[in-house]
C-alpha cells in the first residue's frame, strides 16, 4: 500500500488492537467462559483468598450442625480451594447475562457434586482416571456427568467400588444457594435483580454482576484494550529517547499509550532512573532511525507459493498431517491402542504447531503487503537486561527467516571495492550454510554459485534449488544481487550483511574467566579455521554413546547407527550458559529427532514404545558432552548462582551497571501458586496470587543472574560497538540481533574492526570482580571469590577472524 501515512498507522494500531481484544472477549463469553478472559482471571486472584476464608469459617459452623445434610458432609471433605474455584468460575461464566438464581444453584451444585464424585472415584477405583478422561471426551456437560454417574453404579455393581451417596436435588439446590449467597455477601461480585416475568405474581431472583462490578469490567476493558494495540512500523522516523518515559513511538495527540524505555513491570525502579541513560538510547536512537522497505522481489516469491500452497522456503503446510490407519487389533490389544495413541497425539501436536505457523506466516503476509511501497521504521527499546529489540511483532529483522527476507534497507551503499564484494559474498555462503569453512572458501563458493544465482533470479518460482538452503528466503534475497551485481558489473545494494558471533553466551563466559580452551572453542581467540563448539559436544556426545553401546545397550548402538552432528547439539549448547536444564535439554533433543523423522523424512530407529527412553539416553550423553568440554563456563555461573543464594538470603535484589552504563535490576518475588486440581476440564488449574510479604525467590534469583549477567554483557557491547561504527567509520544502517551484527557489506570492514574493539575494551576489565564488588557496595555484603581464572589473552581477539563472522 503506497504513501501510508502516520495518521492511518496510528489509527490502525488501535483498532486492530481493540478489535482483537474484544473478540477474544466476545468468543469467551459466547461459550459461557468468561472466567477465562482477562478481567475474569483478574477477579477470580482478587475475590478467591477472601471467598476460600469465608468457606472455611462457614464449614466450622455446619460441623457443630447435628443433622446434617450429605451435601453438608461432602462440602466439609472438599478443600475449601476447590470449592472456591469452581464457585467463582461457574458464577463468572454466566456473569455479565441475566441467569435465574435457581438455575446458577443448580449448576453450581452439580458442579461440586460432579467434582466430588470424580474425585472419590479416581481414588477409589483403578479405572477411576480412565472413566472421568471418557467423560470429558463426550458432547456436553450433562453427557459428561450421565457417564460418570453411570459408571459408578456399574462399578459398585461389580464390587469394585463403594456407592457414593447421590446428592438429592434439593442437595444440589441447597449446596448452590448457600455458596452463592457467601459469595455475594463476601466479595459483592454479583447482586440479585427481581423481575417479574409476564404470566407470573411473583418476581424472579436472577444473579447479575453487580453495579461496581460491571463499572470495573468496563473500565478494566477500556483500558485493557486501549494499552492493546497492535504496534506496527512507522513512516515517520521515531520520536529519539531523552528518558525513560519519552520515545519511541509519538503518541501526543494519538490513543496509543507511552511505552517505557525498559520493558518491565517494576514501575518503582523505572522511577528511580532521572534523566537519559546515554550510550543505551543513542545506540536504540540509531537502530530505530534505521529507514526500512520491504523487498518486492521476495515478497512476491513469497505470495506465489503461500497462495499456491506450495510448502517452499520453510512456509508452512496448508493442509493437517492424516492421523494414521486405525490397527485391527486397537479394541482388543492395549499396547497397540496404547502405541496408537501416542503416535496419534504426536500427529496431534505437530497439526498444532502448523496451524500456529499458518496463522504467523498470514500475519507477516499482510503487515508485508500493507507497508510495502514505503519507507518505515522500527522504534525500538531494551529489556530489563539492556538487550534492544523492535517492538513492532510479527515481521521485523529480529524475527524468523521468513521476516528477515521480506526485509532490505531503504538507503543503498554502490558495491565498489573487492572487500566490499568480499563480504557480499560471504552473506550468500552464509544463509546457505556454507559457513563452517574459511572465509576465503565462503567467497570463492559464492562466485562459483553465480550462473544459478542468475538462473534463480530470473524465475525463483521454477528454478528452486534456493530452497534447500539453510535460510532459504534470504539467500533468495541475496541471490537478486548476486544476479545483478554478476550480469551487469554494477550493484547499489540494499541487502543487509550480518556478522554471527559463535555461540556468544558461551564466547562471553569464556572470556570472562580467561578460558584457554573454551575461547578456542568459539573462536574468541585466532585460528585457522573455524572451530565448531557444537561438533566438539556432538563428538564427546558420541564417545559416551560409544562406551554404552560397547556394554551392550541396543539404544546407543541405534543412536550411534542413526549418526548425531552438529544439528544435534545446537541448540543445548546455545541455551547452556542461559540456563539450560536437563528437562529443556531433553525437549531440544526430542524436537531436533521429530524433525528428522517428519520433516526430512528419515527411518525410524526406535518404535513408539521406545523413543521416550531413546531420548533420555542421548539427552545424558550431551548433557554429559556440554559438562565435559565446559568446565570454566560452569564454575562461573555455579559462582553467580553462590552469590545469588548470599544476596537472597539476606533479603537484597541484584542489581549492577553495564559497562555501558544501563542499569539492571533483577528481583524475582516469591509467588505463591494455588493449584486447585479439578476434574471440571480435566487439568490442574492454576490460581496464582502474590504472596503480602512480597519475599525474593531463591530458585529464580538463583536461575535467573547468570543468564542475565551474560546478556547484560552481549546488549553492553551491542550498544557500544553501534555507537562506535557511526561515529568511526559513518555507518547509520543497523541489522542487529544480540549476537548478530548487520549493516551494508560496504560497512562490514569497519563494522568488524569496531566489534572487535569493544570486545577488547570491555572484556580487558575484570567484570566478574566488578560486579561482585558493585554488589558489595550497595548491599554492605561479602561475596565470595570468583573462580580461578585462565591465562587466555583478551587482546587475541583482534586477530580472530572468526570471532563473528
Amino acid at each position: 500500500m503506497d504513501n501510508l501515512t502516520q495518521e492511518e498507522l496510528n489509527t490502525d494500531m488501535t483498532e486492530i488492537g481493540v478489535g482483537r481484544y474484544r473478540n477474544k472477549v466476545e468468543g469467551a463469553r459466547s461459550r459461557s467462559m468468561e472466567s477465562e478472559t482477562a478481567y475474569g482471571q483478574r477477579l477470580i486472584r482478587g475475590a478467591l483468598p477472601s471467598y476460600i476464608k469465608a468457606i472455611d469459617e462457614t464449614k466450622t459452623k455446619w460441623s457443630k450442625v447435628k443433622n446434617k445434610g450429605q451435601w453438608q458432609i461432602d462440602l466439609i471433605a472438599t478443600p475449601s480451594d476447590k470449592i472456591g474455584f469452581l464457585v467463582i468460575r461457574t458464577v463468572l461464566d454466566q456473569m455479565t447475562r441475566s441467569t435465574k438464581m435457581a438455575s446458577l444453584c443448580t449448576k453450581v451444585g452439580n458442579v461440586i457434586d460432579y467434582q466430588n464424585r470424580c474425585e472419590i472415584l479416581s481414588k477409589t477405583n483403578q479405572k477411576g482416571e480412565g472413566i472421568i478422561l471418557g467423560a470429558l471426551r463426550k458432547r456436553n456437560w450433562n453427557a459428561s456427568k450421565h457417564h460418570v454417574r453411570v459408571s459408578i453404579k456399574h462399578e459398585v455393581e461389580k464390587g469394585l467400588m463403594e456407592d457414593v451417596p447421590a446428592w438429592t436435588r434439593r442437595d444440589v439446590m441447597a449446596a448452590g444457594l448457600n455458596l452463592v449467597e457467601l459469595l455475594r455477601d463476601v466479595t459483592g461480585i454479583i447482586k440479585y435483580r427481581y423481575i417479574t416475568d409476564t404470566g407470573r405474581r411473583n418476581p424472579t431472583r436472577y444473579v447479575v454482576a453487580s453495579k461496581d462490578t460491571m463499572k470495573w469490567i468496563r473500565e478494566f476493558n477500556y483500558h485493557k484494550e486501549m494499552l492493546s494495540p497492535f504496534w506496527l512500523p512507522t513512516v515517520d522516523t521515531p520520536q529519539e529517547w531523552a528518558n525513560v518515559w519519552e520515545g519511541g513511538y509519538k503518541t501526543e495527540d494519538t490513543e496509543l499509550p507511552k511505552l517505557p524505555f525498559i520493558k518491565t513491570t517494576n514501575m518503582d525502579f523505572l522511577r528511580s532512573i532521572e534523566g537519559k541513560i546515554e550510550e543505551p538510547m543513542e545506540a536504540c536512537n540509531l537502530i530505530q532511525q534505521t529507514p526500512w522497505r520491504i523487498n518486492d522481489e521476495v515478497l512476491a516469491t513469497m505470495t506465489w507459493a503461500w497462495k499456491n500452497s506450495v510448502t517452499i522456503g520453510g512456509l508452512p503446510s496448508r493442509e493437517d498431517e492424516m492421523l494414521p490407519d486405525l490397527p485391527d487389533d486397537f479394541d482388543v490389544d492395549k499396547r497397540v491402542a496404547a502405541r496408537w495413541k501416542r503416535m496419534a497425539s504426536g500427529v496431534h501436536k505437530r497439526n498444532m504447531a502448523t496451524r500456529s505457523k499458518r496463522l504467523l506466516t498470514s500475519k507477516v503476509l499482510y503487515l508485508a503487503e500493507k507497508l510495502a511501497g514505503n519507507r518505515f521504521f522500527y522504534p525500538t527499546h531494551c529489556d530489563f537486561r539492556g538487550r534492544a529489540y523492535n517492538i513492532p511483532a510479527f515481521l521485523g529483522i529480529q524475527g524468523s527467516d521468513t521476516c528477515r527476507g521480506l526485509l532490505r534497507f531503504a538507503r543503498s551503499k554502490r558495491i565498489k571495492t573487492a572487500t566490499d564484494r568480499k563480504w557480499l559474498a560471504i552473506q550468500g555462503a552464509n544463509t546457505w550454510g556454507y559457513d563452517k569453512v574459511t572465509l576465503e572458501e565462503r567467497v570463492a563458493w559464492a562466485e562459483n554459485f553465480a550462473k544459478d544465482a542468475i538462473r534463480i533470479a530470473a524465475n525463483p518460482t521454477k528454478e528452486q534449488l534456493w530452497t534447500e538452503a539453510d535460510d532459504p528466503w534470504q539467500f533468495l534475497a541475496w541471490c537478486f544481487e548476486w544476479a545483478t551485481l554478476h550480469n551487469t558489473g554494477k550493484l547499489d545494494s540494499f541487502l543487509p550483511v550480518n556478522m554471527d558471533a559463535t555461540n556468544n553466551g558461551l564466547q562471553i563466559l569464556s572470556m570472562l574467566t580467561r578460558d584457554e580452551y573454551g575461547m578456542a572453542a568459539t573462536n574468541v581467540s585466532p585460528t585457522d579455521t573455524p572451530a565448531d563448539i557444537y561438533g566438539v559436544v556432538a563428538k564427546q556426545a558420541e564417545v559416551f554413546l560409544k562406551d554404552q553401546a560397547s556394554e551392550g545397550d541396543a539404544i546407543a548402538a541405534k543412536w550411534l547407527e542413526f549418526g548425531i552432528d552438529r544439528k544435534t547439539t545446537k541448540r543445548p549448547v546455545m541455551c547452556y550458559s542461559y540456563g539450560l536444564t536437563e528437562y529443556s535439554n531433553r525437549a531440544y533433543i526430542s524436537e531436533w529427532y521429530e524433525e528428522q523423522i517428519h520433516a526430512l523424512g528419515r527411518s525410524k530407529p526406535f518404535d513408539e514404545d521406545e523413543k521416550y527412553l531413546a531420548v533420555h539416553v542421548l539427552a545424558k550423553a550431551i548433557w554429559q558432552g556440554i559438562e565435559s568440554v565446559l568446565d570454566k563456563p560452569k564454575q562461573c555461573m555455579d559462582w553467580f548462582q553462590q552469590c545469588a543464594g548470599l544476596l537472597t538470603d539476606a533479603g537484597a535484589p541484584i542489581s549492577w551497571v553495564t559497562p555501558s552504563g544501563f542499569p539492571v535490576h533483577q528481583e524475582y518475588l516469591n509467588f505463591t501458586s494455588k493449584k486447585i486440581n479439578t476434574w471440571i476440564s480435566g487439568n490442574a488449574t492454576h490460581v496464582r496470587f502474590r504472596e503480602e510479604d512480597d519475599r525474593l525467590s531463591k530458585v529464580r534469583q538463583k536461575n535467573g543472574v547468570s543468564p542475565n549477567f551474560v546478556h547484560s554483557l552481549d546488549a553492553a557491547a551491542l550498544h557500544k560497538t553501534i555507537i562506535k561504527a557511526n561515529k568511526e567509520a559513518g555507518i547509520y544502517d543497523f541489522a542487529f540481533i544480540h549476537d548478530s551484527y548487520g549493516t551494508h557489506a560496504t560497512g562490514c570492514e569497519a563494522l568488524s574492526k569496531s566489534l572487535r574493539d569493544v570486545f577488547i575494551s570491555m572484556f580487558s576489565v575484570d567484570l566478574l570482580r566488578d560486579w561482585k564488588h558493585q554488589l558489595e557496595y550497595t548491599t554492605q555484603l561479602e561475596l565470595p571469590e570468583p573462580p580461578t581464572y585462565g591465562t587466555a589473552d583478551i587482546s587475541k581477539i583482534k586477530n580472530s577472524t572468526y570471532f563473528f563472522s
